[in-house]
């Protein structure tokens, strides 16, 4: 199987398109392709294989802090379309890199943390650690004002957080949680916890996909919460904001997957056309790689148009992400499945790095918002916007019967 490099990635896919999406050069380019090559540079240090001693995540957590000794991790200072690329970028050398240019879920610090909270981790952060979210419970990600994870007030002025997240990703390798509950008062907060906090317990679960962090469910026990670790504003306000930034960063990093995939098996095919292996490609072949190509650059101008709307304030990025991440991610599936079946058996050994990306991708199709849920969100929001409840919040009178 060829080889594919990160620097390709911004030569091939992003550089063409740079008229379109950055007409007017925000984007630092030189600081992207010195990003592709670190990039490229650590994972030959580092390889993120299974088996040698190492857990793959010792592997990532080496590439981001060598990201960070040259001061390429983005402190959202930065266009929103450079993380979008950079995370592209990443994507295209191996998905588990997703969070490895920039401060991930920790941005949610960087925006609406106290001094105190900033001063301690962002420059930790920045250095090259990680931070985790918590917000998912037993009855599912949808519905995060419905969580069961609860503070009360103790008398030195702290609260205690009691409760249960699931399936929380970076569940070892983290330095800090996001985590998501119900305030004394009743409404929906968040704070940084310190993943080393001794009232925090960790249950480890294997993945299917995306098995480069580890996987599983974080348990509080009565977890101390000083006022200076809690978030500024409601949580549902800002966990809507978040993911309305966060959501184009994971399309990106699925579409750099699928580009990657696509980059493998077009260079096989060919080198196999060219050898005579493949005397000739039908037809069916062409058009499953003209489609695919067509629907990785639209995941891609997607996320940077979502990323771009979350930037400006729009009030409705938050449907945009939700839409485009579900739709990006879609497509950067079916272009897996069909382009898979065309470098034939080879393609689907265990250490094809073609199976990885396949198994990575379906992984996103529950990470960061399972899809049906999204496009549920986002459909529900263009029902609302137009001053038309959904069916479910109308008078039984008024709601259509597909039985009339």
């Amino acid at each position: 199987m060829t080889a594919i490099t990160s620097s390709e990635a911004v030569e091939t896919w992003l550089k063409p398109l740079q008229p379109l999406i950055d007409p007017a050069s925000r984007v630092d380019w030189p600081r992207l392709a010195a990003l592709a090559a670190i990039v490229d540079d650590a994972a030959e240090t580092y390889p993120i294989v299974v088996g040698l001693g190492r857990r793959p995540g010792d592997q990532l957590h080496a590439i981001r802090i060598e990201l960070a000794n040259h001061g390429l991790l983005d402190t959202t200072r930065q266009p929103a379309l450079f993380a979008v690329l950079a995370q592209f970028v990443c994507g295209y050398r191996d998905i588990d890199m997703r969070d490895s240019t920039g401060l991930g879920h920790g941005a949610l610090v960087a925006r609406y943390g106290g001094s105190a909270v900033c001063q301690h981790w962002i420059p930790r952060l920045l250095a090259g650690e990680l931070a985790g979210i918590a917000i998912t419970e037993a009855h599912g990600g949808s519905n995060p004002t419905a969580t069961a994870t609860r503070a009360v007030s103790t008398p030195d002025g702290t609260w205690r957080v009691t409760g249960s997240k699931s399936w929380i990703s970076r569940l070892s390798e983290a330095a800090v949680f996001m985590v998501f509950f119900r305030a004394p008062d009743g409404g929906l907060a968040a704070a940084a916890v310190d993943a080393g906090e001794p009232s925090l317990h960790r249950r480890l679960v294997e993945p299917a996909g995306l098995a480069g962090w580890d996987w599983g469910i974080l348990d509080l026990d009565r977890v101390p919460i000083r006022p200076e670790d809690v978030l500024r504003g409601d949580g549902m306000t800002l966990l809507r904001s978040h993911f309305a930034r966060y959501r184009p960063l994971v399309t990106a990093t699925a579409a750099g997957a699928a580009a990657a995939l696509f980059d493998m098996v077009t260079a096989t095919l060919a080198d196999r056309h060219t050898t005579g292996g493949v005397p000739r490609l039908r037809d069916t072949a062409l058009l499953s790689i003209g489609r695919a190509h067509a629907q990785l650059v639209s995941a891609l101008l997607g996320a940077a148009a979502s990323a771009a709307l979350a930037e400006s304030g729009y009030s409705h990025a938050e449907r945009w992400s939700a839409g485009t991440k579900s739709h990006g991610v879609d497509l950067a599936n079916q272009v897996a499945a069909d382009l898979m079946p065309l470098v034939g058996a080879a393609g689907f050994r265990a250490d094809s790095p073609l199976i990885k990306i396949r198994r990575d991708l379906g992984g996103l199709l529950y990470a960061d918002g399972i899809h049906d849920s999204l496009y549920r969100a986002s459909g529900k929001q263009h029902i609302t916007h137009a001053g038309i409840a959904p069916s479910s919040q109308r008078p039984a009178s008024q709601r259509l019967s597909l039985s009339a």
